[in-house]
């Protein structure tokens, strides 16, 4: 019963972590990401510590009309990280996601999990990929802080995916309908040494399980962390 308690405890603090208070400014941080406040369809701007230090910092995404006349691009997700410091927003971590995968992204979303307990939350971003109509994908990544690299990605894959209707395209192995979740309890176990996840498979090679079926599935991290 204790160890049960203490693991949701665990994860009521990762949680607490990536659902902290809208953060003031976010006019301020999307114009700091170079996008038009006015254009933003979604974004979550939150003051949480993501590297090592005594100050927080200003994490936002935002998804926004880039108004190009290509379908491709007419929107476009971009992350930042910024210091608060001085007296203007100064970028510590910048991605755009549709110069990255060639547009056809949307929905960008963000968690702040401490998944390894060092008092630093980790960045797991999300976002749509609608670069093949048939074929519906959410991906996933994880961004954490280490002394040597700076911030960087740690993990990259989908979190949703059906290829199920892309009979023509995708070979039968490959037609497969899944969805993932971090399994927090059991990442923070290993304080982020193996990114734990469920995996819950429910078509394969083009056809429906009677039931879905979960997998749990494991992924190298980071290593170079305490006992």
């Amino acid at each position: 019963m204790r160890t049960k308690m203490r693991r949701a405890g665990a994860i009521v603090a990762a949680l607490a972590a990536a659902t902290a208070a809208h953060a003031a400014g976010g006019t301020d941080a999307y114009q700091a990401l170079g996008v038009d406040p006015g254009k933003v369809i979604s974004g979550t701007v939150i003051r949480s510590k993501v590297i090592p230090g005594a100050k927080q910092q200003l994490v936002c995404v935002a998804t926004y009309f880039t108004g190009d006349r290509d379908p491709a691009r007419a929107a476009n997700v971009r992350v930042g990280v910024f210091d608060e410091s001085g007296e203007e927003l100064v970028p510590v971590y910048t991605r755009d996601l549709g110069e990255e995968h060639d547009g056809q992204v949307g929905n960008g979303d963000l968690q702040l999990l401490d998944l390894d307990r060092d008092g630093v939350n980790e960045m797991v971003i999300t976002w749509d990929d609608f670069s093949d109509p048939l074929i519906d994908q959410r991906w996933a990544e994880v961004v954490m802080h280490d002394d040597g690299a700076g911030m960087h990605s740690a993990w990259t894959g989908h979190v949703e995916y059906d290829a199920t209707r892309a009979a023509r395209e995708i070979p039968a192995e490959r037609r497969d309908r899944f969805k993932r979740e971090i399994d927090i309890a059991a990442t923070m176990r290993s304080r982020g040494r193996t990114l734990w996840m469920v995996k819950k498979v429910i078509a394969i090679a083009g056809e429906r399980l009677p039931a879905p079926r979960e997998v749990e599935e494991s992924f190298p991290l980071r290593g170079d962390v305490g006992p």
